[in-house]
Order: C-alpha cells, then structure tokens, then sequence
C-alpha cells in the first residue's frame, strides 16, 4: 500500500514529532516493532488519551541502529563515535533508560535512504537477513540519560528495511494505515487552523497518555 504517494506522504506526516520509546524485535520472524507516542486527531470527538502505536515492519532483511554520544551543542559540535549495543534487546534497553527525550522532526522517515546517507560505515547493531527490501524506515530519538556526573546526552537512530507495515494500538488491534495518515494529517491541519481540541490551552491540560510496558 505504500506504493501509494499519498498514503506514504500522509504516514510521514502521521510520524512527524512523534517520541521513539521503545524497539522488540522478533528476528527469527523478521519482526520489528518501533513503539511510539503519535500526535492523532480523530474526524469527531475529543483527542484520544491513548497516543500509543506501534509501527509493525514485517519481512525485515536490515535492521541498523545507531547510538552515539550527542556533542552537537559542546565545544566539539560533533557527534561521538558508535556506540556497540548486544542486541536489539539493549537498544530497546536504553530506550527504556532515558530520562528525557525529544520527537522525531523532519517529515521525512519511510523511503528516503538519504536520510542515513552520513551515517559511518559501521554501526552500533546490524542484523541482516535475506531476501528484498521494498521500503525503509528512518527513526531517531535525541535524548539524555542521567549518569554519574550529570545528564549526558545522546542519539539513537534506526534503519530498518522491509517488505511490509502495519500499524497497531498498545492493546494490538490494527489501525489501518489510511486512518493512521488521515489522524496524523488532522492534527496539524487542526493545529494551523485553530481547531481547540490542539490548542496550547487543550494540549497542557491533558493528562500524559499511558506509558508502554
């Protein structure tokens, strides 16, 4: 269904300034699951309390993850160099482990090797399988975890190349991708044109969604 540009475009949108909390990875399946916090609108009726999806990639032959040390606002301006994670269990780990972090920006995440065109030749984990890849998924999370001497921060980016994608709520029921871009396009819609369910005043008052487990 991604061949579709509008669908495509309207995922990308979906995922603009959503939060990265976690990666379960099934790899003798080919499975992985990148856990999200969404900004969604329905068509009527308040905003969901439930911002918990989950991107569902099926048919994996590449996943890439990358964690540095984030020195773009020291002296250095840089990044560090990678840092080696066990499995995906640890990236997921860390993920868990953050005691802040930033969404994702950009509009730019499914089909766009670009995006991963600076990254070095070698990663922090990289699990290859076989077969073809017909899309991609860029992610990252910019973070900080605190850590004996202060917060330090860092990011963590995602590739992963895939065959097919669904999305899910936290309790796994499907959410179909047409209704995952139409949410996401919604609430920027609504967000410039005034719409008062993503008003600031709405946005601070409402209680934090429930958290992934």
């Amino acid at each position: 269904m991604l061949q579709d540009r509008s669908l495509l475009e309207g995922c990308n949108v979906a995922l603009n300034e959503s939060d990265v909390v976690g990666l379960r990875v099934n790899w003798p399946a080919r499975t992985v699951r990148l856990l999200l916090h969404v900004l969604a609108m329905p068509e009527e009726g308040p905003i969901d309390a439930d911002t918990r999806r989950a991107l569902v990639f099926t048919g994996v032959s590449l996943m890439r993850v990358l964690l540095r040390r984030d020195r773009t606002r020291t002296a250095s301006r840089d990044y560090g160099h990678p840092i080696e994670l066990a499995d995906a269990d640890a990236a997921d780990a860390f993920l868990a482990s953050v005691s802040r972090s930033d969404p994702m920006y950009g509009w730019r995440f499914l089909d766009d090797p670009e995006l991963t065109r600076d990254w070095p030749a070698t990663a922090s984990l990289m699990l290859a399988g076989t077969g073809p890849a017909t899309h991609t998924m860029y992610w990252f999370c910019e973070c900080a975890r605190e850590e004996p001497g202060g917060d330090t921060e860092y990011c963590i980016e995602g590739d992963i190349h895939f065959q097919r994608l669904s999305v899910e709520r936290a309790d796994g029921s499907p959410v179909p991708l047409a209704s995952f871009a139409a949410d996401g396009r919604r609430w920027w819609h609504g967000l410039h044109s005034g719409d008062p369910r993503v008003s600031t005043e709405a946005q601070q008052s409402r209680p934090p969604s429930p958290a992934w487990t």
